[in-house]
């Protein structure tokens, strides 16, 4: 191998170049997608954070594929399934499993289900709304949250999501029958019930 050349006889400060052209516009959706799995701030930043340690070695490969953002979540989606398995098995619960009504960091979940564009009469309407979302959405389990944000928020079918979790379409369907109804349940409760009943009683 010849001196400052890399795997594939590729320079080796072209990792840096891969990076910014290929990852780096990435970040923002990754992001968007960990926190809507994390529920948490702080822990979507760990989770990205851990996926570009771990793709940074792996440019090479990343240059070659025709679209990386599938890959990289599907990455990402297995490095949070054992993150999750790991605190399973903690005696310690971690913070961002417990019931929460906002995201670690002091940033407010709701505004991952925010309208930023409402009518005036409709604003605190609908923050309601979005609040009491929030918070039956940060009671969910993180992979009831994951299911249905790759589903029923960024719109992904169930056969995408066979190839890119690499999980059979039955399980897929039965993992968002059973999120869906949970996230009912939590909704027909008190305040949540409250909250969706004024909005169905506004003229």
């Amino acid at each position: 191998m010849k001196p400052g050349r890399g795997r594939g006889d590729r320079p080796v400060g072209d990792s840096a170049q891969e990076f910014t052209r290929l990852l780096e516009p990435l970040i923002p959706t990754l992001f968007r997608h960990a926190y809507r799995w994390t529920a948490a701030r702080d822990q979507a930043e760990d989770l990205v954070q851990e996926l570009l340690v771990r793709l940074y070695p792996q440019m090479a490969k990343l240059a070659e594929l025709e679209r990386v953002e599938p890959w990289a979540l599907r990455v990402m989606y297995r490095i949070f399934v054992d993150q999750h398995r790991r605190s399973r098995n903690s005696p310690v619960r971690p913070m961002h499993e417990a019931p929460a009504t906002g995201a670690a960091g002091g940033e407010d979940f709701g505004e991952v289900f925010a309208d930023h564009a409402p009518q005036p009469g409709e604003a605190l309407e609908r923050e309601h709304a979005r609040d009491a979302l929030a918070e039956a959405w940060g009671r969910l389990n993180p992979d009831q949250r994951a299911v249905i944000a790759l589903h029923d928020v960024e719109g992904y079918r169930l056969e995408e999501l066979a190839t890119l979790l690499e999980v059979p379409v039955g399980t897929l369907k039965s993992r968002l029958h059973r999120a869906r109804a949970t996230l009912r349940e939590i909704l027909a409760t008190e305040p949540f019930a409250a909250v969706i009943r004024e909005q169905l009683e506004r003229p």
